[in-house]
């Protein structure tokens, strides 16, 4: 079973990793998963139907890319190019460069020349997009404004909205995933290795252990972890055991981090030597991360600082 168990948990990892890998991808790269985050663009050789090859470049190779007025580290950034018009005789026109705003929102889109740009070479083969045109010329520019025939949804702004939908439904799909899938796969794993360690061991009830008994003993996670020691032992109005005070970490007992965990979440055993084994549903970095148990705080809301399994 516990086979069974960690090949599941791997494979609902695997799962959900991937698909929000793949959408976080899709994110970044605008729809275009394993798109390159470099900033020039690429010409290719390429055959078509004519017997002869030739030369080009990408269109979408060319959204996104940014407009400098030189390629030397003193050439300002101008704009980004986010689309490309062309005639029916497929020559380029013009590219609409989005100038100023922040991350895409609030920028002008102007129609620039297709003429008034170069592309000048730069390392690993990449041609910068380069222009006569200063960032004053196009913000002092009259805005393009879209044809309303073209669909919104082929717009920048368009793109822009898919994208938070991309984003929104990737983080979705993660909470959904870990909830219905991930966190009951580890909960059953954690139960069968529990199991498995404590199997030949006699579990005893709670109720029947003394303070005495509970004070200064180690208390282990499933997975036969140490966590910490039993400082103390808090009763309840009803005069029954409500919660331990767990020690975490520090050294000798020095620098300890006192953390109250509610008492129902223990489990004990006897050992085939006849000692106390306890054992808490929880990890070393959960301890690490509860509230610091305080007395004062504790009376007044134990619900805002037990640590419950």
């Amino acid at each position: 079973m516990l086979r069974h168990l960690l090949a599941t948990t791997a494979i609902v990892a695997a799962i959900s990793t991937a698909a929000v890998a793949g959408e976080t991808a899709a994110m970044k790269d605008g729809g275009q998963a394993g798109a390159s985050d470099d900033t020039g663009v690429y010409e290719f050789e390429l055959h078509t139907l004519a017997p002869e090859t030739t030369t080009g470049i990408l269109a979408t190779n060319m959204v996104g890319k940014p407009v400098v007025t030189s390629r030397n580290a003193e050439g300002e950034e101008i704009g980004d190019i986010n689309d490309v018009v062309f005639g029916r005789d497929g020559s380029v026109h013009a590219v609409i460069v989005g100038v100023g705003g922040f991350l895409g929102i609030g920028e002008k889109e102007v129609a620039l020349d297709f003429a008034r740009l170069n592309f000048v070479a730069g390392e690993d083969k990449r041609l910068i997009v380069v222009s006569d045109v200063s960032r004053q010329e196009l913000e002092a520019a009259t805005a393009y404004e879209r044809p309303d025939y073209i669909p919104y949804w082929m717009t920048t702004e368009g793109a822009r909205e898919q994208m938070d939908k991309v984003t929104e439904n990737a983080r979705s799909t993660y909470e959904t995933v870990r909830k219905e899938a991930i966190d009951p796969a580890r909960q059953q794993l954690d139960e069968a290795m529990s199991t498995s360690w404590t199997e030949e061991k006699t579990e005893v009830d709670a109720a029947s252990v003394s303070t005495d008994e509970l004070i200064d003993s180690t208390v282990y996670t499933n997975q036969d972890t140490n966590i910490g020691e039993v400082a103390e032992v808090l009763i309840g109005k009803d005069g029954k055991a409500q919660a331990v005070v767990i020690d975490v970490g520090g050294f000798l007992g020095f620098n300890a981090k006192p953390v109250a965990v509610a008492f129902n979440s223990l489990k004990m055993f006897e050992t085939e030597n006849g000692d106390l084994l306890v054992t808490a549903p929880f990890t070393k970095e959960q301890l690490e991360n509860a509230q610091t148990y305080e007395p004062a705080t504790y009376k007044a809301n134990p619900d805002a600082v037990l640590l419950k399994g």
